[in-house]
C-alpha cells in the first residue's frame, strides 16, 4: 500500500511541475545585453519548472539590417528548431518617421526565421522611449521626438505595424515600463543614460518575456532576483494585467500557434480556405454555421448573412492547435434554386464524375493556383460526365455560371 501512494505521488508530482522547455534565440544589441536578459528569464524559468534554452547576438548598436546581412546570425536560425526568434532593432529607429530600414529589416529577418524554422515564430522585442525624448532627433526637427511619451508611442506603432507584417507576437516590454512609469514612478527604470535599462529595467523586460515565452502567470514566478519582494510583486502584477491577462492583444496564441490557414474570398458568400500548418496530418475545420470539415483545403459557401469565425484545428509540429478568423458574408451571390441544388458525384473521384444539371451558360475546371484547365466530358443519360483520368491527384474547383450568377464547387481527384 506504502509502495502504491509513493508510486501515485510521484506521478502526481511529475504532472504538477511538468517541464515545459523553450528554444530561443535572441538577435538584438545592448537593450539585450544589459544585465543578461536571457538569463535572467532562464532563472525565473527555472524558478517554476520550466527550462530555457538560448543563444544571444546582441552586439552594441547593431540593427535589423546588419542582422539579415551577418553570417553568424543567418547560420544560427539555420539551425532550426527554434520555438521563437526574437528580434530587438537599435533602440531609435522604430521611432523614425521613415521607416523603411525598420520594416525592411524585420521583413528580411522574419523571412529568414520561417523559412528555416517553418514551426517556429518571430517575437518582437517592444522597446521603450528614453527617459526624457532622444534630444538629438528633437533637436533636428522630430517634435514627438521631445518627450518620453511621443518617443514611446510612435515605437509601440512600429512593433505592433511589424507583427502584423510578419504574422508575429509582441514581448510588449515597452508597455509594460509605460504603465510602471505611472503607476510606480519611484522605481527607476533606466540606467543613468537615460536609455538603457537598469537592474529593475531587465528585470521587467524578463518577467514580460518570461510571460510571453511561456504564457505563465507572472505571479506565480519566485525568482526575484535583487529586488525586495515588495517590488518584484508589484512588477509582476502589472505584467500579469498587461501581458497575461490580455495575450490576443500582443497576437500570443494567435500568431504563435501550430495551426495556420490562408482566406480567399471566392464570391460574395463562398471562401477558399488553404492550410499553412507545417507537416500537420489531420484538419477539423469549424465555418462557424454549424458545417465542419476534415478536408485539407476545404471551400465552403453561406447560405446566410452574417459574420462567422472559422476554425482549423491540426496536429502540426507535434502539438494540438486551433486558430480562428472571422470572415463576414453581407450578400448572398447564389439565388438560382437550379445551382443551389447542384450535385457533384462521386466526390473524391478517381476516374470520372458527374453532376445532375445541363442548363449551365459554362463550365469552367480550375487547379487550386487559379490556373484553368480543360477535360473532356459528355452527356449520358441526362447527366454530365467528366473524364478526369489525365488529371493528378489532387483538389480542384468547379465553377458553373447561369443568368450572371457563379457558383463553385470543390472536388478531389484521388
Amino acid at each position: 500500500m506504502k509502495k502504491a501512494l509513493l508510486t501515485f505521488l510521484i506521478i502526481a508530482n511529475s504532472i504538477m511541475f511538468a517541464q515545459t522547455t523553450k528554444k530561443v534565440f535572441f538577435i538584438g544589441n545592448s537593450y539585450t545585453a544589459y544585465n543578461n536578459l536571457p538569463q535572467l528569464i532562464s532563472h525565473m524559468a527555472n524558478s517554476i519548472g520550466n527550462e530555457l534554452i538560448y543563444q544571444s547576438h546582441v552586439p552594441g548598436g547593431s540593427n535589423f539590417l546588419q542582422h539579415a546581412s551577418n553570417s553568424s546570425v543567418t547560420q544560427i536560425i539555420n539551425q532550426g528548431d527554434w520555438d521563437y526568434v526574437v528580434l530587438q532593432q537599435q533602440s531609435q529607429m522604430p521611432a523614425f518617421p521613415n521607416a523603411n530600414a525598420t520594416l525592411l529589416g524585420a521583413q528580411q529577418l522574419s523571412n529568414q526565421i520561417k523559412q528555416a524554422n517553418p514551426c517556429g515564430n518571430v517575437m518582437f522585442y517592444m522597446t521603450w522611449g528614453r527617459k526624457f525624448g532622444d534630444e538629438i532627433n528633437c533637436a533636428n526637427g522630430i517634435d514627438y521626438m521631445c518627450t518620453y511619451e511621443g518617443m514611446d508611442d510612435k515605437i509601440y506603432e512600429r512593433y505592433m505595424q511589424m507583427a502584423v507584417d510578419n504574422q508575429g507576437v509582441v514581448s510588449p516590454v515597452g508597455k509594460v515600463w509605460r504603465v510602471i512609469r505611472e503607476t510606480f514612478p519611484e522605481i527607476e527604470l533606466f540606467q543613468s543614460d537615460h536609455s538603457h535599462p537598469s537592474y529593475i529595467g531587465s528585470m521587467v523586460a524578463a518577467y514580460t518575456f518570461h510571460t510571453a515565452l511561456f504564457k505563465t502567470d507572472p505571479t506565480q514566478i519566485t525568482y526575484n532576483g535583487n529586488l525586495s519582494a515588495t517590488i518584484a510583486q508589484q512588477i509582476k502584477q502589472i505584467v500579469k494585467n498587461v501581458v497575461y491577462d490580455d495575450l490576443d492583444e500582443w497576437y500570443l496564441g494567435i500568431n504563435d500557434v501550430a495551426s495556420k490557414f490562408d482566406t480567399q474570398q471566392i464570391n460574395a458568400n463562398s471562401f477558399q480556405f488553404t492550410n499553412l500548418s507545417h507537416n500537420a496530418t489531420t484538419f477539423f475545420w469549424d465555418f462557424g454555421d454549424g458545417n465542419t470539415s476534415e478536408e485539407e483545403n476545404p471551400m465552403h459557401t453561406y447560405l446566410n448573412t452574417g459574420n462567422y469565425t472559422v476554425q482549423l484545428t491540426t496536429n502540426a509540429c507535434e502539438q494540438t492547435s486551433t486558430v480562428s478568423e472571422n470572415v463576414a458574408v453581407e450578400v448572398l451571390n447564389v439565388n438560382n434554386p437550379d445551382l443551389l441544388q447542384l450535385k457533384l458525384y462521386p466526390n473524391p473521384a478517381t476516374d470520372e464524375f458527374f453532376i445532375n444539371v445541363m442548363n449551365f451558360d459554362s463550365i469552367t475546371i480550375y487547379e487550386m493556383s487559379g490556373k484553368e484547365i480543360t477535360v473532356p466530358f459528355h452527356t449520358e443519360n441526362g447527366f454530365m460526365k467528366f473524364d478526369i483520368q489525365s488529371l493528378t491527384i489532387g483538389t480542384y474547383i468547379l465553377k458553373v455560371t447561369l443568368q450572371n450568377q457563379s457558383y463553385f464547387y470543390q472536388f478531389v481527384k484521388k
